[in-house]
């Protein structure tokens, strides 16, 4: 019976060690694959725990750098950081993996962030992606309005204020104010929005409340103070759209078109908002924060070229009707140039786009998972890849790629100048800012269109310098999906021009 039970448990730990270390590390389609050290084959809890603490991007970068354009990280997952891994992976349409709806649904509903598979996602995109369009957002009378009111009524006169007295100013904290009054007034309506340019006490608060929000899992915020937040501007909006009588200010332009896109699926009306305020709630979390985060870094930057705010000043003050603002007095600014014109302008745009690229700020692994088909998939030449591999690129490394960005640590708007047509097609095909493909972002034209306008409005009237309330140490990425500031600050002294 003793003997029985040795051979049961040998043939027993036999089968375990062939399954869980001998047939991943040896069998396994992902074997030849580079293992980013001993441990990956056989268990994914060295990169957890490399997330958990911050950790995880630079690691794969260097990972990268070390064995090539493919790693194995897991068992089952892989990374990739080349042009033709991420026209595979991102342009033909590999569906998301599940850490996306772990983190990221809101009043435990999914959004387009949270779906998974292409065929949700594409339905719900239609509802709003024309509102996003670059062709409409140009031409939009409602963001016209939003950006009258909030640059020349709020954002400017704080800032001339500020450099008028001599005051130092936190951009971040600014920055990320202007983003959410942005993206809420054209979500819900410039009546309906926030108010965090003139409302310092509350959104002080609110950026407290979000510091917490998101770390926490969609069941332990739900219903919370954020949640609570947005759903009162849910109905106030809806309130708008229902009235007769015309309101002040911009209509509720991508609320009312998901409201009643969404309609067409039976829900009943409480179930209706909750659908669209899950979606309007992630256009406000990524819409007020990458922006802010950009703009920042793009100030950081400048802040230490004097001669190339003179040079961006020059191509400003080219435009047709430049973005002066009023020294003083009770005269106003006669509002703002065309947003074609400011978009158009070379050097403004390659500014953005080297901040972009060097400091994005959506920087980490943006995971998806290979398709089941027969005789599994290659990726970077090796072949027998099976479905349900979590698989992943990252715009960290992806914009570090010497091959593509020649010395890549540098910040150098000149690159995206050359007239090399040929190098700059490759640049912007490994371009991984907003995401890539089907699934990238959907408000990258609007992010795109906000980022230039505040940067021509403050290089336009003003120079920007660092101060001693900052140092580079602060200005450090944190190392996670949302790359911020590591001291949460920009403190920047301004003066008039």
């Amino acid at each position: 019976m003793y003997a029985i039970t040795l051979v049961g448990v040998s043939g027993l730990l036999v089968v375990l060690l062939f399954r869980y270390v001998l047939e991943p590390a040896f069998f396994s389609p992902l074997a030849n694959i580079p293992n980013a050290n001993l441990w990956s084959t056989i268990s994914s809890r060295w990169i957890e725990k490399r997330r958990a603490n911050n950790a995880e991007t630079r690691t794969i970068f260097t990972l990268h750098q070390k064995h090539g354009p493919i790693v194995r990280l897991g068992p089952k997952e892989i990374s990739v950081n080349s042009q033709d891994g991420l026209r595979q992976i991102y342009y033909g349409g590999f569906d998301k993996h599940h850490w996306y709806e772990d983190l990221f649904i809101n009043y435990g509903l999914r959004n387009m962030v949270t779906m998974l598979d292409r065929s949700p996602h594409s339905v719900q995109k239609r509802h709003v992606s024309n509102l996003y369009s670059k062709s409409y957002l140009h031409g939009s009378d409602d963001l016209r309005l939003i950006a009258d009111d909030l640059m020349l009524n709020n954002f400017l006169p704080a800032i001339n204020s500020a450099a008028c007295n001599n005051r130092s100013v936190d951009m971040f904290d600014l920055l990320q104010a202007l983003g959410m009054d942005f993206i809420t007034a054209y979500l819900f309506g410039s009546a309906n929005g926030s108010r965090f340019l003139q409302d310092v006490k509350y959104r002080r608060h609110w950026f407290d409340l979000y510091a917490v929000f998101y770390r926490f899992s969609p069941q332990e915020r739900a219903n919370g103070e954020i949640e609570q937040w947005c759903m009162s501007m849910c109905k106030a909006a809806e309130d708008q759209m229902q009235s007769e009588k015309s309101s002040a200010g911009s209509k509720p332009v991508v609320y009312s078109k998901l409201y009643n896109g969404l309609q067409t699926n039976g829900a009943d009306p409480e179930q209706l908002s909750r659908m669209a305020g899950s979606e309007a709630l992630d256009h406000i979390i990524a819409g007020h924060e990458t922006s802010a985060i950009t703009v920042t870094y793009l100030m950081y930057e400048m802040s230490q070229r004097p001669a190339l705010q003179s040079k961006l000043r020059e191509e400003l003050i080219t435009l047709s009707s430049p973005l002066r603002y009023p020294t003083g007095g009770s005269g106003t600014a006669d509002g703002l140039p065309a947003a074609k014109d400011i978009d158009a302008l070379p050097l403004l745009h390659a500014i953005l786009q080297e901040t972009l690229r060097l400091h994005a700020a959506a920087s980490g692994p943006q995971p998806r998972v290979t398709p089941n088909v027969p005789g599994g998939i290659t990726i970077e030449g090796y072949g027998r890849i099976p479905g349900g591999i979590r698989v992943s690129s990252n715009a960290y490394a992806t914009h570090r790629n010497p091959e593509v960005f020649p010395e890549p640590e540098v910040w150098s708007p000149e690159r995206w100048l050359t007239t090399d047509v040929g190098k700059l097609e490759q640049m912007n095909r490994c371009f991984f800012a907003f995401s890539a493909g089907g699934r990238m972002c959907v408000g990258s034209n609007f992010a795109m269109k906000v980022m230039k306008l505040v940067t021509a409005a403050v290089y336009t009237n003003y120079t920007t310098a660092l101060t001693n309330d900052t140092t580079h140490q602060d200005m450090e990425h944190v190392d996670s999906f949302i790359s911020r500031p590591i001291g949460n600050k920009l403190v920047l002294s301004l003066q008039r021009v």
